[in-house]
Formats: structure tokens, C-alpha cells, sequence
């Protein structure tokens, strides 16, 4: 085309352009998984921690009312401040993760959410220094919420960038990491409530399961300094790909980011209504014993954590769109039995319905979200990508959820709203699966 102007080829596919990766190494992807996910369970063992004491223990001692509701309200308040700070840490961690490559970044994260966690272990109560001890509870639980942000995706990508294959299975281990955190984090109540009484557990043995989170903090540490970098963000180095401002390049292509987003807003919010809300209700409104609705929450979270890797595997198989689709829509079936179940005050249905609940449907929803994910992403803004979509829909679906779930209470003083607030996250989710990039289809 002769005297024309020069036509600017098409941009090329992101994936195609890609270099290969070096053989994987099964020796070195073990030990990269095996970090990844003991890593991943002392962060949610912490971030975990919080919900539960704010539930059970933190109305009481940092924000007394004399509305039982009212302390509830406010505590759960805080607990959304984690999730607000969540998208900041990603953004810093995905841009960080992506220039510098993924294992440093999860060696800070996990630094900085276990010395916050246990800070908040040693921290005066209002009954000791007035308002500045929920100020300086805010102030950690920013700190808490800045370190997820970036854990559970370069968690991902360190254990899956490691082999191509069998990658719905891989990451399946992950997010069952997430549920042993979850299992950890209200078994040290459950037993703490068990063994001591109600003075003894405010005064002093709340305190015991935050401290502790020093002696996992240095194991995680040990394992994550010994594991080699991403093969994949490596080849992106030798190949000079490296993205030199990885977040504003991957949000001028915000497909992949909004489906991230949508589908994290469904499953967060049904997931922390029951997780949270729900065990609060019971407890408060229900009339339940605290140890019941701990049992039943333990009971679920087990079960999820062993069913994940056999989600993963049938992903890896049939897709994992298909299984994000199926838990999005049972969610929305059970909005309204499961708070029928919980009315009824019976341990046994209330059990079984959490189990069902979080069991088996959450984690089908869940366990194939790190290869489901990941497959939108090119590897050179990966890291950013999933944790701008996945932290954003954290604040919507997981910090406001049990805020406003307890709204809805006081404003209707039924749970019909919040089984419809449910319904429609689950319906957003679904969204989000529909405009997803045609790669993670």
C-alpha cells in the first residue's frame, strides 16, 4: 500500500505472545504449594480471628452500648473496615507482585497480618483507656485488611504458575487453606469458651489465640523464603515482558476485572452472612448456645475444606464456570430455608443446614475460583488483575454483608430482607460468570 499512511498491526493476544515457561519441577511445585497454602492459612487464621471475637467478645469489651444490638452494629463496623483496606493492599501487592515478582511480596503480607494480629491480642480494652482502644482496633484491623489484599492471589499464582497442568486441582488447595484459617480461627473460641468461663474469657482469654499467631508467622516465614520464584513471572523477566505499570495496563482492559468482581460480590456475601451473620443471630436472636453455632460453623468449614480439591479436579474436567454458576444458584435456593432452620433452634438442622451451606455448596463456588481466575489474566499483569476484581468485591460482599444483613434486622425485625439481599448477590455472581473473558470458559 504504496504513499499510504503505516497501518498499526492489531495487538496481539496477551496469551499467545506469552514465552513458555521452564519444565516444571514436581519436587519444587510441591514445596511452592506447600508454602502457598500454610501461608494462606495463618492469614485467614487471623483475618478469621477477628470475625469471630467480633461476634462474640468485642461488643462487650470495645464497644459497650447499652444496646446489646447497637455494640453488634459497631463491632461488625470495624470488621468491614478489614475488607475496605483489602483493594488498597491489593493494588500495592499486584503492582509490586507483577514488577518484582510474587514471592516477596506474600513474605511481607504474612509479616504484616500476623504482627497485627498479634498487636490486637495486647491491646487495652475501652473499660481500661476510653475510646482509644476501638481507635487503635480500626488502626490493626487496617493493617489486617492491607496484608489479605494481597495474600490469597500471589498465594494462587506462586502455586500455580508452577505447572500448567492440573491446575483446577492445585489451586482447589488454596482455597481449602482458606477454610482450615476459618476452622483454626473459631476453634480457638470453641474451646476457650468451653474451658473458661464468661469473666474469664473477657478478661483475659480472648487475648490468647491473637498472640499466638506469632509462633505460625514464623513458620509461614521459613517456608515461603525457601521457595523459588514463579517459573512463569520468571520467563516474563528473561523475556522483557514485565509490565512497568501493571495496574493501570490491566484496567484498560477491565473485562476480566469486572468479572472477578461480580462473581466475588455473589459468593462473599452469602458466604459472610452465614459464616458471621448468622452466628450472631443465632446466638442473639435465636437464643443458641455459642458453643452450637461455633460447632456448626467448624462443622461446614471441615467439610468444605476436604471437598475443594475434589471440586477442583471435576474443574479441571468440566470447566469451573459451570461449577461458579451451580453454587451461585443453589445460594440463591437456600437464602430462604436456611433462615427457616434457624429459627427452629435445633442443633441438628442447624448443623446440616450450614454444612449443606458452606460444605458443599460454598466450596464448589470457591475451590475452582484459582484456576477459574486465573485463565483471565496474562501473566505479566496477573497478580494485579485478580487482586483488584477479587478485593474490590470483598467490601461489597464481604465486609458490608454482615453490616447490612444486621441492618436489615433492626430496620425489619425479620430475616426475609436478608435472604432477598442474598438472592440478588447470587445473582450479580451470576453476572459476573457471563461477561467473563472466553479464555476462563
Amino acid at each position: 500500500m504504496s504513499g499510504g499512511a503505516p497501518v498499526a498491526a492489531p495487538a496481539p493476544d496477551a496469551r499467545a505472545a506469552e514465552p513458555a515457561p521452564p519444565p516444571a519441577d514436581a519436587a519444587r511445585g510441591r514445596r511452592a504449594l506447600a508454602a502457598a497454602a500454610f501461608g494462606t492459612v495463618l492469614e485467614w487464621y487471623d483475618f478469621f480471628l477477628y470475625g469471630t471475637a467480633a461476634a462474640l467478645v468485642f461488643p462487650t469489651l470495645f464497644f459497650p452500648a447499652d444496646d446489646p444490638l447497637t455494640s453488634l452494629l459497631l463491632s461488625f463496623a470495624v470488621f468491614a473496615t478489614g475488607f475496605v483496606a483489602r483493594p488498597l493492599g491489593g493494588l500495592v501487592s499486584g503492582s509490586l507482585g507483577d514488577r518484582f515478582g510474587r514471592r516477596r511480596v506474600l513474605v511481607a503480607t504474612l509479616l504484616a497480618m500476623g504482627i497485627a494480629t498479634a498487636l490486637i491480642g495486647m491491646l487495652p480494652t475501652h473499660a481500661q483507656i476510653g475510646a482509644l482502644a476501638p481507635m487503635l482496633l480500626v488502626a490493626l484491623r487496617l493493617v489486617q485488611g492491607l496484608a489479605t489484599g494481597g495474600e490469597w492471589s500471589g498465594a494462587v499464582l506462586l502455586a500455580l504458575e508452577q505447572s500448567p497442568l492440573r491446575r483446577g486441582f492445585r489451586g482447589a488447595f488454596i482455597s481449602s487453606a482458606v477454610y482450615v484459617g476459618l476452622i483454626l480461627g473459631n476453634l480457638a473460641f470453641v474451646v476457650l469458651v468451653a474451658v473458661l468461663d464468661e469473666q474469664a474469657l473477657l478478661d483475659w482469654g480472648w487475648r490468647v489465640p491473637f498472640v499466638a499467631s506469632l509462633v505460625l508467622v514464623a513458620i509461614g516465614w521459613w517456608l515461603r523464603r525457601r521457595v523459588d520464584e514463579s517459573p512463569e513471572f520468571l520467563a516474563v523477566l528473561e523475556a522483557r515482558r514485565e509490565a512497568r505499570r501493571p495496574v493501570a495496563e490491566v484496567l484498560r482492559r477491565p473485562r476480566g476485572i469486572l468479572a472477578v468482581f461480580l462473581v466475588r460480590v455473589g459468593v462473599n456475601t452469602t458466604f459472610y452472612v452465614v459464616s458471621v451473620f448468622c452466628l450472631s443471630y443465632a446466638s442473639t436472636v435465636v437464643g443458641m448456645p455459642r458453643e452450637t453455632t461455633l460447632t456448626a460453623l467448624l462443622a461446614g468449614a471441615a467439610v468444605a475444606a476436604v471437598l475443594c480439591p475434589v471440586w477442583g479436579a471435576l474443574g479441571d474436567k468440566i470447566g469451573p464456570r459451570r461449577l461458579v454458576v451451580g453454587g451461585l444458584v443453589a445460594f440463591a435456593v437456600l437464602a430462604g430455608p436456611l433462615f427457616l432452620v434457624l429459627d427452629t433452634g435445633s442443633a441438628a438442622l442447624v448443623v446440616g443446614m450450614v454444612v449443606v451451606a458452606i460444605g458443599i455448596v460454598n466450596s464448589a463456588a470457591d475451590g475452582v475460583q484459582p484456576a477459574y481466575f486465573t485463565a483471565m489474566f496474562d501473566a505479566r499483569v496477573r497478580y494485579s488483575g485478580i487482586s483488584i476484581g477479587r478485593e474490590a468485591g470483598a467490601i461489597v460482599g464481604g465486609g458490608l454483608a454482615p453490616l447490612a444483613a444486621t441492618a436489615l434486622l433492626a430496620w425489619s425485625g425479620h430475616w426475609w430482607p436478608i435472604a432477598v439481599m442474598m438472592a440478588v448477590a447470587a445473582a450479580v455472581g451470576l453476572v459476573g460468570t457471563a461477561i467473563a473473558p472466553r479464555a476462563a470458559r
